[in-house]
C-alpha cells in the first residue's frame, strides 16, 4: 500500500473517532434530540419513496386505461367499461373503436364485440330469411346473425357484401339485435388499426 493511501485511511479513522467523541461529549438532552431526529428521518424517507412508487404506478395505469360510457343499447346490461389501451385482441373481445366513420352516425367512439377475424367466411342466407352466418376459417365455430332492413330512424340497411374477411379487418357486432354494426354495408368491417383497446371490466 502506498504512503498516500495509508495516510488517507488514517485520516478517515480520525474523522470517525472525532464524530463519536462529539456525540459522547454532548449533554444528554442534546444527544437524545439529535438521535431522535435521525430516527424520524428514516421513516419519512421510506414513506416518501413509497408515495413516489404509488404515484408512478397510478400514472402508469391511468395512461394505459380509459373509462368509457356505453351510450347506446349495443351491449346488453353494460353502462360503463374500463378499456385497456392495447393493439392485441382476439375473437370475443369487447373493444373500443376510434376513427371508424360509418354512414348515418359519423365519427364516434364505438364499443363492440369482435366475432369475425381475417379469413372467416361470411355467408348470406336467402333473402327471405334475412340472416348472415360467420364461419371461422378453421371451421371450429359458426355464428348466425339476424339482419334488419332499416334503422329505428327508418334509414335503409344493406347486408354486408364481403364473402371473406380480408387481412387487416375484423367483423364487430353489438349484443342487441338492433345494434348498428358490421352486418351492414353502412357500418362495414373495421380496420384493426382503428381498435384502440379492449375492455377488461364492464358493469
Amino acid at each position: 500500500m502506498s504512503p498516500f493511501c495509508f495516510q488517507k485511511m488514517r485520516r478517515k479513522r480520525r474523522q470517525r473517532a472525532r464524530r463519536v467523541i462529539e456525540y459522547v461529549s454532548l449533554p444528554n438532552s442534546k444527544f437524545n434530540e439529535l438521535m431522535k431526529r435521525k430516527r424520524i428521518s428514516s421513516p419519512i424517507k421510506r414513506a416518501a419513496l413509497g408515495l413516489g412508487i404509488f404515484c408512478l404506478l397510478l400514472g402508469g395505469v391511468a395512461s394505459t386505461t380509459q373509462l368509457l360510457e356505453s351510450a347506446s343499447e349495443s351491449l346488453d346490461g353494460v353502462g360503463y367499461l374500463l378499456v385497456f389501451k392495447s393493439s392485441s385482441f382476439k375473437r370475443g373481445d369487447i373493444v373500443s373503436i376510434q376513427g371508424h366513420t360509418p354512414q348515418y352516425v359519423g365519427t364516434h367512439i364505438f364499443v363492440k364485440r369482435i366475432v369475425g377475424v381475417p379469413g372467416d367466411q361470411i355467408i348470406r342466407s336467402k333473402p327471405k330469411l334475412n340472416q348472415l352466418t360467420l364461419k371461422a376459417q378453421n371451421g371450429a365455430s359458426s355464428l348466425t346473425l339476424p339482419l334488419l332492413t332499416e334503422t329505428k330512424e327508418g334509414q335503409s340497411l344493406t347486408p354486408l357484401s364481403f364473402k371473406v374477411i380480408p387481412e387487416g379487418y375484423v367483423f364487430v357486432i353489438g349484443d342487441h339485435p338492433r345494434s348498428f354494426d358490421s352486418r351492414y354495408e353502412e357500418f362495414g368491417l373495421v380496420k384493426m388499426n382503428k381498435i384502440k383497446g379492449r375492455a377488461i371490466l364492464w358493469w
